[in-house]
């Protein structure tokens, strides 16, 4: 059996923090080290997070860098350019001996002036983006087996770059309905994601200007002018449920196209009929192709935003950063059903 690793999370009250501790408690591998909190005083997990009273873990107030020191990988689940800083300080006290893995979208970009541009502000430490190799197993296994820092992807840009990749260099254009569940927007809520809000009602948001779009533009193939996006919020809590109309160029249809891409990929899996149900609380994005008809390939998929999404994403990245067999501690996180 492999060395047991330490891992410890900075943000662990967020979703991602949350869903972090159950996708690692998982794991025969990982020995969860420290949880901080940037807001709660030093407490019994369970005082601040009910549902995880009795797990044995305590939230610390641990500088971060005793936090690196003490840890093999350091998770940091934080809001956006909160990460820029704790990187800064991480990599300077370990001499790059800590392994970093960011869920938010501070090292997703390796151009600061896209990052500006999406997310309104200017990147603290760019002088490190391009240390981070871009964490979606399916596109870049075998840069993050050598890697020591990974940028987990945005749940819609994950779900949506598998849903495309079959058809790169194939594609005249895609347009894309996304819905997601209220867990996408994060704990505090607003007046889009208020549960009085989304309850029985549909609302779309950001319509050709998501975050997530250059991402999705760098593993597609496509430019920004060939791609529209409608992100929607939808009445349920986990997952997102895309729909993809591609129109290809010379009108071929989904056979032309390579569709055993993912064969070798333990978490992307076709489906006859794609379900939110089918996916919910496990690392699987299923997917459904067919035929639409004049040159239009209709693609459906699904993926957990909290697990596949982020933080199943993130430890499957961690698998691979440290040789471990890349669907450890996530191979038995089946989907939650009804």
């Amino acid at each position: 059996m492999s060395k047991t690793i330490n891992a410890s999370i900075i943000g662990v009250t967020g979703y991602t923090g949350i869903e972090l501790v159950r996708v690692l408690q998982a794991h025969p591998l990982v020995k969860i080290k420290h949880l901080v909190s940037r807001q709660d005083q030093a407490c019994n997990i369970g005082e601040v997070i009910s549902h995880l009273k009795g797990s044995g873990h305590t939230i610390e107030n641990v500088p971060y860098d005793i936090v690196a020191r003490d840890s093999d990988v350091v998770f940091l689940a934080l809001p956006h350019t909160a990460s820029q800083e704790v990187v800064k300080e991480i990599r300077g006290q370990t001499n790059n001996r800590t392994k970093i893995i960011d869920l938010g979208a501070d090292f997703r970009l390796n151009d600061a002036d896209t990052y500006q541009r999406y997310y309104g502000s200017e990147h603290s430490c760019a002088e490190f983006l391009n240390d981070f190799i871009y964490g979606a197993p399916e596109f870049y296994r075998e840069e993050l087996k050598t890697t020591s820092y990974a940028a987990n992807p945005g749940c819609y840009a994950l779900l949506l770059q598998i849903m495309l990749r079959p058809f790169k260099g194939g594609m005249d254009s895609a347009s894309i309905m996304a819905v997601t569940g209220s867990s996408g927007f994060g704990k505090s809520a607003n007046d889009l994601s208020h549960h009085p809000v989304y309850e029985a009602n549909m609302q779309s948001y950001k319509i050709n200007s998501h975050r997530h779009t250059p991402e999705i533009l760098a593993t597609s193939g496509l430019r920004e002018e060939q791609l529209n996006i409608v992100p929607t919020l939808g009445p349920f809590i986990r997952g997102i449920f895309a729909t993809a109309f591609i129109q290809t160029t010379g009108n071929k249809k989904a056979a032309d196209f390579d569709l055993s891409i993912y064969k070798d990929h333990p978490f992307v899996r076709m489906q006859d009929i794609v379900t939110i149900k089918n996916i919910a609380g496990s690392n699987y994005c299923d997917l459904n192709i067919r035929d639409g008809g004049n040159g239009t390939i209709i693609v459906q998929g699904a993926l957990d935003n909290l697990t596949k999404g982020s933080s199943g994403n993130a430890m499957q990245c961690m698998n691979l950063m440290f040789g471990f067999d890349e669907d450890e501690g996530l191979r038995h996180l089946l989907p939650v059903y009804p």
